[in-house]
């Protein structure tokens, strides 16, 4: 793999918005790439920039965070605002800090060891309201191999602002109730017990080969995101209402509705170009070894080593949120959903000697998985757990 190719897969894995699924990577020999995950906004939630360093070797690729740098952000060309030090290479702003349209950001970084690093430039442009939202059922919807999965798509309405230049970027997180909490192969889940080890999946040597699915003990959804770059620009639409953009194919998982919340972002030319490169060599030809169509680097350089190749992107953006019910109504007795996992739910049997088998699970926090029900959800009918009874003798 080329170097310029190493650092668009090291930008496609460190892209703040953590909305793109990583990619493996391979490099031929070993290297060391600077690294920065920078994104600031307009919305509610704490502000934070994360530094590492990636290093490959013998092709495996470890991430070190880089720790003790002064990192500092310069607005309007005048106001300096020092970022803290928190963890594990994670330099939060003060709480109050919000981006505000017509601002200019800069980031500018210093190692201990003396190496120094700055961003291009950003100006913060508003973005407009998404104004509507509409879903269709597509039979043949997701490509999956040789075969296709039924989808729903999802569309927005958003008015294009006269007599300005405008980038857009669409990202989106949904949201499906999960039943099973856990899966355990080659055994049964036990609850933490005074003849039981640990909570958890426990191997036992007459179910090998058998899996078991447990039941969550309460609500629990499973959080899905956007996997694929989404970038546009209104050079053919400027000033007029952009209609019928697709933004999200959501596969049919279950026949029950899900929720989605879809953000749209403004973007500098800047950014816009780099994500578009991007989504044109990854998603359009399949192959991240292929030769990209030009150089696509970030805007943060080494002021020392012009030739430092550094990954990843400072950008600052404004967001609007839109949540959005899909019903699934369209897609029943069109097709078979396909299920939150990858194989046929299987519940352990009960057992009359121990009433308390088997046992509820609890849905863990986690950055795929909640038990906070989400603002915009529409609860369902409660549907009876039955039970698949099978045969077999534990050892």
């Amino acid at each position: 793999m080329t170097r310029i190719t190493s650092v668009i897969s090291l930008s496609m894995i460190l892209w703040v918005c953590s909305c793109i699924e990583p990619f493996p990577l391979t490099f031929n020999g070993n290297k060391v790439i600077f690294t920065v995950e920078a994104t600031l906004t307009d919305i509610d939630e704490p502000q934070k920039i994360k530094i590492a360093e990636s290093i490959s070797y013998e092709r495996n690729t470890y991430s070190l965070p880089v720790l003790e740098a002064k990192v500092e952000i310069l607005v309007d060309n005048k106001e300096k605002i020092m970022l803290t030090e928190q963890e594990n290479g994670v330099y939060a702003l003060p709480a109050s800090f919000r981006t505000k349209t017509g601002s200019t950001y800069q980031l500018f970084i210093q190692r201990v060891d003396g190496s120094q690093y700055k961003s291009g430039i950003e100006t913060m442009v508003s973005v407009s309201d998404i104004t509507g939202v509409y879903d269709e059922f597509v039979f043949e919807g997701i490509p999956r191999g040789e075969f296709y999965i039924p989808a729903n798509y999802v569309y927005i309405d958003t008015p294009d602002p006269v007599g300005q230049k405008n980038n857009y970027m669409w990202t989106w997180k949904l949201w499906e109730l999960q039943e099973i909490c856990v899966t355990c192969a080659n055994g049964r889940y036990f609850k933490t017990g005074a003849l039981r080890d640990a909570q958890g999946c426990r191997k036992e040597t007459g179910l090998l080969n058998q899996w078991f699915d447990y039941f969550c003990n309460g609500d629990c959804w499973d959080l899905f995101f956007s996997k694929e770059l989404n970038v546009f620009s209104d050079i053919y639409t400027n000033g007029n209402l952009i209609t019928g953009k697709l933004v999200a194919k959501i596969p049919y998982y279950q026949e029950e509705g899900g929720l989605i919340e879809i953000q749209q972002q403004s973007v500098s030319p800047d950014a816009y170009r780099y994500f578009k490169l991007i989504a044109d060599q990854v998603q359009s030809n399949g192959n991240l070894v292929d030769t990209p169509p030009s150089g696509i680097i970030g805007n943060v350089k080494n002021i020392n080593n012009a030739n430092e190749p550094v990954a990843g992107l400072f950008m600052v953006t404004s967001i609007k949120k839109r949540k959005y019910w899909i019903d699934r109504k369209s897609a029943k007795g069109k097709a078979f959903p396909i299920g939150l996992l990858d194989h046929t739910i299987i519940p352990e049997p009960p057992d009359d000697l121990d009433p308390e088998r088997p046992p509820l699970v609890p849905c863990i926090e986690g950055p795929t998985r909640t038990k906070i029900k989400p603002e915009g959800w529409i609860d369902r009918v409660k549907k009876k757990i039955k039970y698949i009874h099978l045969s077999f003798t534990i050892n």
